[in-house]
């Protein structure tokens, strides 16, 4: 099939559409992501932590910007082929434009490879990266006398000499102090600590004290490769909590499958609607199923949970094929 002049007609077709739209979705998710990460810093990187952020924002959106590359290519090779009458001449031959689907379906495998080794292993792997690199740029503020700075979440400033500093609870000054990067954070170490909380005054040689930088401080599921997630799984499920976690793996492999009946909808609502709309609204359908499912995971369960999103997918992928015939 894969050797077939119609599958040499349909590749040439969607490459152009796949390459195009899939590069543009990643240089627009990139900028968005990267001016997220920025505004979430505690200041500015220099150039070096500034290009460690960029790759690990490109990373993370990378698997996204897959998934509109392949779903433009799909719709966007069988439109032009539309366009071009390429359609109507396969039906006047007798032969069924309903095997573009199955183009579609085996042409589309690679990409789903691709996809799931994003999830497992790159996306978690990128997104850690951005997460050490607003470390690194956190534990490299420098206070100034008289003007707030934000370490995290705190606020510090130098007053005569000695640091001050509040996270909206805890208000303190210290004669000495030093900053060290930890995951998920900064570990402020400080020395002749005068110490305001909850209304009560203290005087401290040292203190140690840790500055989350985002998610709390706290290493977000999102940033563990699967083997190092299933870890985690065994120590959240001890505690019985780790619904989220396992549904979180489950869909570290639903997305990239699901790729498969998307491309094939894709294909099918492109022989009479417009490739845009359609890439748009499976997008934005996947993503709203996804979501709901997020929602009703604790009562269904990851094993239902997924049968349903599959099954969806699979149900508008067949819808896409329905009708026969080729708009003119």
């Amino acid at each position: 099939m894969l050797r077939s002049p119609l599958a040499w007609l349909f590749a040439r077709a969607a490459w152009g559409p796949a390459w195009t739209t899939g590069g543009l979705a990643l240089v627009l998710l990139a900028l968005a992501g990267l001016g997220q990460a920025l505004s979430a810093s505690s200041v500015v990187p220099g150039p070096a932590l500034l290009g460690r952020l960029a790759l690990g924002v490109v990373g993370s959106v990378l698997p996204l910007a897959l998934a509109v590359g392949a779903l433009a290519g799909a719709a966007g090779g069988v439109a032009r082929l539309r366009e071009e009458r390429t359609l109507l001449g396969l039906a006047s031959l007798g032969l069924s434009p309903r095997s573009l689907g199955g183009l579609c379906a085996v042409g589309v495998l690679p990409v789903v490879v691709m996809y799931a080794g994003l999830t497992h292993y790159g996306e978690p792997l990128a997104r850690a990266l951005v997460r050490d690199t607003r470390v690194a740029a956190a534990a490299a503020v420098s206070p100034r006398e008289g003007r707030p700075v934000r370490l995290g979440s705190w606020w510090v400033a130098l007053d005569e000499g000695a640091l001050v500093f509040t996270d909206g609870s805890r208000t303190g000054r210290a004669d000495g102090w030093a900053w060290a990067p930890r995951a998920g954070g900064v570990l402020a170490e400080l020395s002749g600590v005068d110490l305001t909380f909850d209304g009560a005054d203290a005087r401290l040689e040292t203190l140690s004290l840790p500055v989350p930088v985002g998610n709390r401080g706290k290493v977000h599921v999102s940033e563990r490769t699967t083997p190092d997630l299933r870890e985690q799984l065994l120590r959240s499920a001890a505690l019985g909590r780790d619904a989220a976690e396992r549904w979180l793996l489950w869909k570290r492999t639903l997305l990239p499958l699901a790729l498969v009946p998307l491309s094939v909808a894709a294909a099918g609502f492109a022989r009479r609607r417009s490739p845009g709309w359609i890439v748009g609204a499976l997008l934005l359908g996947s993503w709203v199923a996804v979501r709901l499912l997020d929602a009703q995971e604790a009562a269904l369960g990851p094993a239902l949970s997924g049968t349903v999103f599959l099954a969806g997918t699979l149900a508008t992928a067949i819808a896409a094929w329905w009708r026969p015939g080729v708009d003119r």
